[in-house]
């Protein structure tokens, strides 16, 4: 009689144990994978190595001087504006031509056309019309920026407007092939520092990607009213330009 009552009672704490043991495995499964909330756990692969930027800054002297110059005139009408505007410019643009700088080195760079008002009698009155139009000018004699300039301003007469000039390299690809190899060689020399501190061995590189930045150098600018008659030259100073490249890279641990 007692028998008959013990085995469903001893079958029901093997299921039951069972079940606690199911459960116990799935609890352990969870907690070994969702534990991204543990703090100093990093569960991303691409985060493992040794992570390192590098640069490198190559000095070099400019071979051409960008100048960015136009005119700009007013008129009581539109036609009259741009009939201005346009002998001042051809006026600067023959005299740019006169003194070397090829016509594929002209580039227009802005026209605009827009009304002139004046408050008058409690209203915006039109009382002329503007015109602008710029140009982008590369000068490769860079010895004779200042001429050129002083040049074509003279030419364009109190219309002229001379909104910059900085000096770059025509072909800078050389340049930053120098700068590229010492970013490399100094996010190398920095991972190998670190593995050194940190008592690792460091292994090959598996990601390297590059960011490179080079500013030209501004240096002048000259606007309407400073057109001098004296016939000296403006001075100019190219200066040198520096070429950077900036890597990051990452390395295994051994």
């Amino acid at each position: 009689m007692n028998k008959k009552i013990l085995l469903p009672i001893v079958s029901g704490l093997l299921v039951v144990s069972l079940a606690g043991g199911i459960a116990g495995c799935a609890s352990t499964t969870t907690d070994e994978t969702d534990n991204t909330d543990s703090p100093g756990v990093i569960w991303s692969q691409q985060n493992t190595g040794v992570w390192v930027n590098g640069s490198g800054a190559v000095t070099v002297s400019p071979d051409v001087a960008i100048l960015t110059l136009g005119v700009e005139s007013t008129g009581i009408s539109i036609e009259t504006a741009q009939a201005q505007a346009a002998q001042a410019m051809n006026a600067m643009i023959n005299s740019l031509k006169a003194n070397g700088v090829l016509e594929k080195d002209i580039k227009t760079s802005s026209f605009y056309i827009y009304p002139v008002t004046e408050w008058v009698d409690n209203k915006s009155t039109i009382v002329g019309y503007r015109v602008s139009n710029q140009a982008e000018v590369k000068i490769r004699e860079i010895a004779q920026t200042g001429s050129i300039l002083d040049d074509a301003v003279r030419a364009g007469g109190n219309d002229s407007r001379v909104n910059g000039l900085y000096f770059s390299i025509d072909d800078p690809s050389a340049a930053y092939e120098q700068a590229r190899a010492l970013a490399i060689q100094d996010a190398k020399a920095k991972a190998e520092q670190m593995a050194s501190v940190a008592g690792i061995s460091l292994g090959k590189l598996i990601y390297i990607s590059e960011t490179s930045n080079y500013i030209p150098r501004w240096d002048y600018t000259k606007d309407a009213g400073m057109v001098s008659s004296a016939p000296e030259i403006t001075p100019i100073s190219s200066g040198e330009t520096t070429v950077t490249v900036t890597v990051q890279a990452v390395y295994s641990i051994k």
